[in-house]
């Protein structure tokens, strides 16, 4: 073949860590990227079916655009349960203005003890980095380092026989050049949306195999990060553990003053107010409350959050 052109385009770790541009790839794309598939059913069968109860910040916008798809399903949130640099403790959130926090209740899908880069898929569905997941959360020196997500797909190979063939197949068939001879475009046609779905489907089950083999040391692992949370140096700069949760219920609700509303405009405040109480009034079970940013750290402790 001649020059290669990739068609996978480059992302950069910061949009990774914020999830800038996760939300529009499919999962073939991780699935190229030898990422892990985080899946709910696997997950209750390495960590049971106990709830455990976290929190996490959105703005005012997020509850009826994105609360109503994640509450009681099978998708996942970021949350977090301490924070030693103050900013989530304060209202403030990661990807947008905050001034929304919520106690939430629901079952634990990955346990880290920093941002843990997880990044969706089309369906909804977290994959997670090998590296991540395998070599700082689990300690595993062999996936810690940038051969990991290679390390990680050979490790699959042992679960599927034919898909060491399929995916090499796949990658190749992204290699191809306009200038390429007829030749190797017919050795390597572009798989058809049939084959990419057996493909997904294989490299699921390969991988879920894989973390019940490891069931063990991963329930030891997130369980110590939920009761012990300790941020890394690695994460140090933001201060923040992160647990991805699922079958998520909202108990109470904090709206934070400072951020929601106009210092200048009264009338402004108490029409925001009412508005963003009214769009959380069918999700919370319990109380909402209202109050500063200094009242959230004590919002957050008081339901058991390491702050």
């Amino acid at each position: 073949m001649n020059s290669c052109i990739w068609r996978i385009p480059l992302i950069k770790l910061k949009d990774l860590l914020f999830e800038k541009v996760a939300h529009t790839e499919k999962s073939m794309f991780w699935v190229y990227r030898d990422y892990i598939p985080m899946i709910p059913k696997t997950m209750k069968q390495i960590m049971g079916d106990t709830p455990i109860t976290v929190f996490h910040n959105l703005d005012p916008d997020s509850i009826k655009n994105k609360l109503s798809k994640v509450i009681g399903k099978k998708k996942s949130i970021s949350s977090y349960t301490t924070d030693t640099e103050g900013h989530l403790i304060t209202g403030g959130g990661i990807q947008t203005s905050g001034g929304v926090v919520l106690e939430v209740e629901g079952k634990v899908l990955v346990a880290g003890t920093e941002d843990l880069a997880s990044v969706p898929d089309e369906s909804g569905r977290r994959w997670i980095a090998p590296s991540i997941l395998l070599g700082k959360l689990l300690g595993m020196k062999q996936f810690d380092g940038g051969g990991s997500g290679i390390y990680y797909r050979k490790s699959l190979y042992k679960y599927d026989k034919k898909l060491e063939d399929i995916l090499w197949r796949y990658k190749t068939s992204l290699l191809k050049s306009p200038t390429d001879s007829a030749e190797d475009n017919a050795r390597f046609p572009d798989y058809t949306g049939k084959q990419k779905a057996d493909l997904i489907k294989r490299y699921i089950k390969a991988s879920n195999k894989f973390l019940l083999k490891m069931k063990k040391k991963i329930k030891k692992s997130f369980e110590d990060n939920i009761n012990n949370p300790k941020i890394t140096k690695f994460m140090s700069s933001y201060g923040y553990n992160e647990l991805l949760v699922y079958d998520v219920k909202v108990k109470d609700a904090y709206i934070v003053l400072d951020i929601v509303g106009d210092p200048n405009d009264f009338n402004a405040t108490e029409k925001t107010l009412k508005q963003i109480q009214k769009d959380l009034k069918p999700f919370v079970k319990g109380k909402i409350y209202q109050g500063f940013a200094s009242g959230v750290k004590k919002f957050i402790k008081q339901r058991g959050g390491k702050v």
